[in-house]
Formats: C-alpha cells, structure tokens, sequence
C-alpha cells in the first residue's frame, strides 16, 4: 500500500496538489477530513478520476442522452435542468444523438429545416454538425420531453427553456453529450486565468488527446499535465472523444515515496573516563522514490503510439460525419 501524507490545520481542507487554480475532477475534489494528518491510500485519489477540459465561458451544457435531460452548469455552482427530446434512430430518415465534447457553433432564432419539409425550428443552436437545441410550432411534443427519444436528431426543447438557453449560451459554450459514460467533464477555469501560451491548433488537439490518453492509462499523476482552457474553435462540428466506450482504471500510478526523519544522534558516555562519545554519527539517508509499476488493468498501453495517432484516437470523435437525408419530393 503506498500512502499520501498531507498536513492540515484546524478546520482548513487537505493541502492539495498545486494546480494554478485547475482544479481536476476527483469525488475527493471538495471537502476531505480536517484531522491534523490526512492519510490517503492511492485508491483514494484515484477512484472517479476523469480528464477535465476547461472552459472560461459562464456555463456549459451537459446533456444526457441516457435521462433525456439538459443540465446547464454554471460557475458559481448552479445547475438548472430541462426535459428534452434527442434523435430516434428508428424513426424516418433519422439518427440517434451521439455522445461527444461538441461547442455551440451558429446560432439562429428562426431556422427552417432543409431537410424536413421546410420545418420551423426556433432557437436553433447548432453543436454537432446538422444537430442542435430548438423548439417547434405548438406543444403537441412536449409529452415526449424528459420521456424518450422522438426526433430526427436534433434535440428539441420547450419553448422558454430553449430561449432562455439562446440569451444565456455564446458562441463557444461547450456541450458534453453521453449516455452516462464519460472519461472526459468540464470544468472553469480561474477567474484570473490568462494563458502564457499561444497555442496552435494542433498543439491544442494533442494536448487534450495526452491529457485523456494519461488518464486511461493510469499515468496520471506520474506524467507531467498541461492544462488549457480549450478554444472551441479547435473543436470540430463532429466533436471530440470522450472515451464513452472506455473503462475508466480502478486507479492510477503513483509515485512511493519513504520519509526518513532524523534527530539528534544519541550521546554515550565512558563511565570509568567521562569522556563524551559520539558513536552514533548520523548515517547517510535517502528517500527512494519509485513508481508503482503494477499493471492498470482495463485498457491497452498506448504509450508507444505517434503523436498523429494519439491525436486520431483520443481527440478525434469516432462517430464520423452525419448522414445527409434530402428533402423528399412532393
């Protein structure tokens, strides 16, 4: 077992990590025990560990296919939720709405369908490729919202909840879409944030490609991290991984580390002479540091992989571009 010491004082949280203000997704990332010395095992710091991508906008959207449900996160910590309506793949000329990091991309109050009919769709807010949040003539499908699937694949929204979502989500605002697995969440960053870094956008791409490769491998805290506030324009209309058809590890290496404390040598004397005698001299220790090199089962070792390849694996979103379904003839 190899353990992580940190002290703390008085009712103050365990010292964590520095981190410049990014703090990693972590069930122990808020709160932990007050006591004079927090004791962790590494199951402990790794147990719900996901890759965190960083957005400097107010909120993000997360939408859960799964719930049929929308959640808006903000950054003082609210949340607000909205029933919704994704794709239904058994429907005519449709597809099913597909997990992925995504950024609101265009948005248009009044959009007429090019596909169906010329169908009037309010509020659109497009995020992956065709598919985007809008509301519909009338309330005829609001039974549908928060209950299952019944659009083309869009996803459709009440018509307050989808225009408050108009006035309060920019350009840029990212959407997660899954269906409860996901390797990968968002997270603000500080206030006072400002990057050093100009980034290109390949070097953005492979950034966020290591970052999730790390995490998957159970490398996280023995490679170095880079964090970034993500530009949405580095995000492609068909989104980003985000490993939902990944195993998260049951933990992730560690470094061992052994603490040596050393005091005052003892002091003998020579009882017949009085003389003082040194004998314990203070011997030369050292704290080994080694990683703990046990496999992390769940998921192959990629750590050989080009950077061209871990790009195309772990940033690329697997589910390609959308199909087209023309208009039909009258």
């Amino acid at each position: 077992m190899s353990f992580a010491f940190s002290a703390g004082r008085g009712t103050e949280e365990p010292a964590l990590p520095k981190n410049d203000g990014f703090y990693e997704y972590n069930r122990y990332s808020k709160g932990g025990s007050a006591s004079k010395i927090n004791i962790l095992s590494e199951a402990d710091v790794s147990v719900g560990l996901k890759d965190t991508v960083y957005t400097d906008k107010d909120c993000w959207l997360e939408l859960r296919i799964d719930q049929q449900m929308l959640y808006q996160h903000w950054k003082n910590g609210r949340v607000d939720k909205y029933p919704i309506s994704s794709g239904n793949k058994y429907l005519d000329r449709s597809i099913e709405s597909r997990p992925g990091l995504f950024a609101i991309f265009h948005k248009e109050e009044h959009h007429e369908s090019s596909q169906y009919n010329n169908a009037d769709m309010y509020y659109f807010m497009p995020f992956n490729q065709g598919i985007g949040f809008h509301s519909l003539d009338g309330t005829g499908y609001y039974g549908n919202l928060g209950v299952r699937p019944s659009s083309h694949g869009c996803i459709r929204m009440r018509h307050d909840d989808v225009k408050k979502l108009f006035r309060e989500c920019p350009i840029g605002t990212l959407v997660l879409a899954h269906r409860g697995a996901s390797a990968r969440v968002v997270g603000f960053a500080p206030d006072d944030y400002a990057s050093a870094d100009t980034l290109t956008k390949d070097e953005a791409k492979l950034i966020l490609a290591e970052n999730l490769l790390n995490i998957l491998d159970g490398n996280y805290f023995v490679t170095e991290r880079k964090f970034i506030v993500v530009d949405p324009k580095v995000i492609p209309v068909s989104g980003v991984y985000i490993a939902y058809d990944r195993k998260l590890p049951d933990r992730q290496r560690i470094v061992k580390s052994l603490g040596i404390f050393l005091g005052f040598p003892d002091v003998f004397f020579n009882i017949k002479t009085g003389e003082m005698l040194d004998s314990t001299k203070s011997a030369e220790y050292t704290a080994d540091l080694e990683v703990n090199e046990e496999d992390i089962k769940g998921n192959p070792d990629d750590s050989g992989l080009s950077t061209a390849e871990i790009v195309k694996k772990y940033f690329n979103n697997p589910i390609g571009v959308l199909p087209y379904f023309p208009p039909k003839d009258k």
